[in-house]
């Protein structure tokens, strides 16, 4: 990533977020005052432990869920000053998502999943069916277009998922431990193909992982622990 990104007015930023959850007759605060910026055309990651909030901060993120204090502006406006319509609207056009389980129709085929977000969108069918397709290739599935998710390995499940998030060119993809679940080997391919998109596309990418190996790969990374974010060197990852 070219450091002057970093001077730039941010694409997305998180203002002192709280948000706290009910377990057991107890509130369990998760988010505490929680602040970062994401720039455009940056690969950033997020790590921290198990419990810590990661996926929560994603999903207020990406208009998923919302604050009980503190606001998320995309561009500079405050999204969740709108209603329900805008945030729709903002998650299906500017945010795409790629989560753990992928979340794939599994009647639908790979071709159909990753058509899935242009079409709730309204958009043309062709235009989609094309972008799609585009992506599919792009990413080596050119023939696995008509195959069902049952029918394709987890690597292959997890690109189709990418595609999907993609096919509506979002400025933001907000991916949520997307390596997971897959070997070492399928998980290095998809760094590989969001650093592709990043440099081709300029393609921003906020990353939540436990993965050492992967969150020291990506641009600059963020640490989640006792609500709050903070930056953190590489070289102090394990």
């Amino acid at each position: 990533m070219n450091e002057s990104l970093t001077n730039t007015e941010p694409l997305l930023t998180a203002v002192e977020l709280d948000k706290s959850y009910n377990s057991k007759a107890k509130a369990v605060e998760v988010l505490a005052g929680a602040s970062l910026e994401v720039h455009s055309g940056e690969i950033l990651g997020i790590v921290g432990a198990s419990g810590s909030g990661k996926s929560t901060l994603l999903h207020i993120l990406g208009g998923l869920d919302r604050p009980e204090a503190g606001n998320v502006l995309f561009k500079g406006q405050n999204i969740f000053t709108q209603g329900n319509d805008f945030l729709e609207q903002f998650r299906n056009r500017h945010i795409g998502f790629v989560f753990q389980l992928f979340n794939l129709l599994p009647d639908f085929t790979a071709l159909e999943n990753a058509m899935f977000p242009g079409l709730i969108a309204n958009r043309d069918k062709k235009s989609v069916q094309e972008k799609a397709e585009e992506l599919l290739g792009l990413l080596g599935l050119k023939d696995r277009l008509n195959h069902k998710p049952g029918e394709l390995s987890g690597g292959e499940t997890q690109r189709v998922a990418l595609a999907r998030s993609l096919v509506n060119q979002p400025e933001v993809v907000l991916a949520d431990e997307p390596t997971g679940n897959l070997d070492s080997r399928a998980s290095q391919h998809f760094m590989d193909l969001a650093r592709k998109l990043n440099e081709e596309m300029n393609q921003t990418f906020v990353i939540v992982t436990h993965s050492a190996k992967i969150a020291r790969s990506l641009d600059r990374i963020l640490q989640l622990a006792d609500g709050q974010v903070k930056s953190i060197d590489k070289e102090v990852i394990l």
